[in-house]
């Protein structure tokens, strides 16, 4: 068997049709060019496709940060709300209000001071 760097061009045995690229005249082709840009137009659709994709998911993460933002909030101001009530109670009735119902009410009420401050900061800074 002979190799194309023979000179002869022959297609191998069994094969009759044309090399790939090469026109029917014998002169190459020049339908490498459209396939290029069709291959850069497609490169830069599935980069359009992508960016669209990841913007999506940054606002479906942002709407659900909110979510779980306000929820936390809405969760820490209730137990705020019940520690102060129990506390209470427990005061009027001369028993221990300080330790279990006091301390938790002021740690839930700092950390939603925290979490108040924080998602102010962000909206304030455009974060």
């Amino acid at each position: 068997m002979r190799h194309p760097r023979d000179g002869d061009h022959a297609p191998p045995d069994g094969h009759t049709a044309p090399a790939p690229g090469a026109a029917p005249g014998g002169a190459p082709a020049r339908a490498a060019a459209p396939a290029v840009s069709e291959a850069a137009e497609a490169a830069q659709a599935l980069r359009r496709f992508d960016a669209e994709r990841e913007e999506r998911r940054r606002a479906t993460n942002a709407v659900a940060g909110r979510i779980a933002v306000a929820i936390a909030a809405l969760f820490l101001a209730f137990l705020t709300y019940d520690s102060t009530a129990t506390a209470v109670r427990a005061h009027s009735r001369g028993d221990a209000w300080i330790y279990p119902p006091a301390v938790v009410g002021g740690v839930c009420a700092a950390g939603l001071v925290v979490l108040l401050t924080w998602g102010w900061r962000r909206r304030r800074l455009g974060m």
